[in-house]
């Protein structure tokens, strides 16, 4: 990549426009702050939504998923990210389902220039005409949570973007969560609802809220990117001005190439300018598809982050089929345990040992099913051989060979069996699924497991770069031939190490799935204690009252006027007897309660 001495984008690099450039329609409205009059929408398009959704004329699940992508697009906030949440899902949803929600936009209405001007200088603490040459008033987009304005640095004289946080944005989203977490209640109640990991799911959102309504992250994430980035081959971050990013404002470097969603949509409709576009810019939309692939495998196996949103909308074009990612606000971060498995999974897509694979992802399960794992890795096998029969078909459309394909594949069985993957695997999934949709038309006759052969080998010619010391020791050992020796061992050692790992993580997975049935008896068990234990509190309090005047019907009829209980020859006890018999009836229930929480803690 070449960078001018200031480190910012070569000027060179700036492609063409491909088509003239129209001014953004923004709509401006002002800042409302109604804090109940919030909670009645929002309780009202959910109701609605529900409605419509019970409706039994309702067969496709895409029509139900634009129903909820409708009513969480007019809510906004929260709900934007709760149905980017629930777009991930494939092991719960269809895929249709999940690419509706997938197609949530987060838009607003941008707030008045003079509240964007008064914010911007309350933030920087001077006057905006000492920060910038150049201030465009009205914004060039706007979202739920801040909006964009360009912008002319007074220091260096650097065209920028500069994004403000809507001051209404903290209050908003916040409320939003504690309406949510207020819903968890009914939610659970709904079947399958343990699945959906809700918990989970809540804190999933408050982690995206903390760090999207904190600009900081982002800027110390576009300095990362930047730095680990720089390595991969025609791929370029925009630089950050840390020195006026706040937490309500970022400054960086404004790219003015030509997005990827823009090249995409006159390519369906004007492919001709779309050639002429790539011969005066030497862009090869090959090499740029394959470039944005292999350097998300390296984002993930590599750096251990990743950029978690590349859409279309993501991506900028430059010339020589050089490539700027932006909007780094969705950052996937990997631990070490979770990557071993994952990068497990995909070198056995790559080598085409599905086994392998399938043990690697089931390590990763949020939870196994209740029955033998020998009976699901059966099944999931014959997904996987479904998925590779057709990556090796060329004319078949990309969609139906995809990575994301693949989970299509998986998604009844995992459902039949009532198992759902965790959250890092879902947002890896999801990397690949927005990155997808380009990919789709860039490369239409990619074969993925030959694409993440091709990563696997550029890997360890990276490693070996990295590692390799030439030393005087080292070069006797390279003529004496002891060095290929030394290799030939080190492969046997780890052929053996891999198969003995293989045989343990199978036995692992048995055994936890026997504790999962183990778990099913012990919580059927004590869930039945926790019922009976409310109806004998019920019963003992019916007799208690019983005894103490007449039931209901003799009051309505006047029929006796003796206690109830003796008529219906109920056993008479003292008052303290009965709250002594109620205090032990909730001390089962509170026991068996526990016993249900720490089963759940022990196992998962």
């Amino acid at each position: 990549m070449r960078v001018s001495r200031l480190k910012l984008l070569d000027p060179d690099l700036v492609p063409t426009p491909l088509r003239e450039r129209l001014p953004h329609s923004v709509e401006i409205a002002e800042l409302t702050l109604n804090m109940e009059r919030r909670r009645r929408v929002v309780l009202k398009s959910l109701m609605s939504m529900w409605g419509k959704l019970s409706n039994p004329v309702l067969t496709s699940p895409a029509e139900r998923g634009a129903i909820v992508r409708n009513t969480l697009d007019a809510l906004g906030g929260v709900f934007i990210k709760l149905g980017q949440l629930l777009a991930l899902r494939n092991d719960l949803f269809p895929t249709e389902f999940c690419l509706a929600l997938s197609d949530l936009h987060d838009r607003a209405t941008a707030f008045p220039p003079g509240v964007a001007r008064r914010y911007l200088e309350e933030a920087f603490g001077r006057p905006l005409e000492s920060v910038f040459s150049e201030f465009s008033p009205v914004p060039v987009a706007a979202a739920s949570i801040g909006q964009c304005h360009i912008a002319r640095l007074r220091q260096g004289g650097h065209l920028v973007a500069v994004k403000l946080q809507r001051p209404d944005a903290p209050s908003m989203f916040w409320r939003d969560l504690d309406l949510f977490q207020s819903l968890l209640g009914p939610l659970s109640l709904l079947p399958s609802s343990e699945l959906f990991n809700w918990e989970d799911a809540l804190w999933e959102l408050q982690d995206i809220v903390k760090e999207e309504l904190d600009y900081r992250y982002e800027a110390a994430a576009l300095a990362t990117f930047r730095k680990k980035l720089r390595k991969h081959e025609n791929i370029y971050v925009p630089q950050v001005f840390t020195e006026w990013c706040r937490p309500n404002v970022i400054v960086l470097e404004y790219i003015p190439g030509v997005f990827m969603s823009e090249l995409l949509h006159v390519k369906e409709t004007d492919p001709e300018k779309v050639l002429r576009w790539q011969r005066d810019n030497n862009v090869d939309l090959e090499v740029v598809g394959r470039t944005l692939l292999q350097s998300l495998y390296r984002q993930m196996f590599e750096e251990h982050l990743f950029h978690g949103d590349l859409h279309p909308g993501n991506i900028v074009l430059l010339k020589d089929s050089q490539v700027c990612l932006i909007d780094f606000g969705s950052v996937g971060r990997l631990d070490i345990d979770f990557l071993d498995s994952f990068h497990g999974y995909m070198k056995a897509l790559a080598e085409r040992d599905f086994e392998t694979a399938i043990l690697n992802m089931l390590s990763t399960s949020a939870n196994l099913p209740n029955v033998g794992i020998d009976s699901i890795q059966a099944e999931l096998l014959n997904a996987f051989r479904t998925w590779h029969r057709k990556t090796l078909v060329p004319d078949l459309p990309h969609h139906e060979k995809s990575v994301q394909a693949l989970g299509d594949y998986m998604q009844p069985v995992l459902h039949r069996y009532r198992m759902s993957m965790n959250w890092s695997f879902l947002r890896m999934n999801r990397a690949f699924g927005t990155l997808d949709i380009a990919i789709q038309k860039l490369l239409p006759t990619l074969d993925h497991p030959s694409e993440m052969k091709r990563y696997q080998k550029g890997a360890r010619k990276r490693a070996r770069k990295k590692a390799w010391n030439v030393r005087p020791s080292v070069l006797a050992m390279i003529h004496s031939g002891a060095i290929l020796r030394h290799r030939e061992e080190a492969s046997l050692a780890l052929t053996h190490a891999s198969s003995l790992r293989r045989v343990e993580q199978l036995g692992r997975l048995r055994f936890k799935s026997s504790l999962t049935k183990g778990e099913f008896l012990i919580l059927s068990t004590m869930r039945a204690v926790q019922v009976g234990a409310v109806v004998l509190g019920l019963v003992l309090l019916a007799f208690w009252l019983a005894w103490q005047g007449p039931l209901p019907l003799d009051l309505l009829t006047g029929a006796s006027e003796s206690p109830a209980g003796s008529q219906w020859g109920l056993p008479r006890f003292a008052w303290w007897e009965g709250l002594l018999l109620l205090a032990l009836c909730g001390k089962a229930f509170l026991s068996a309660n526990r016993v249900v929480t720490r089963l759940h803690e022990t196992v998962t």
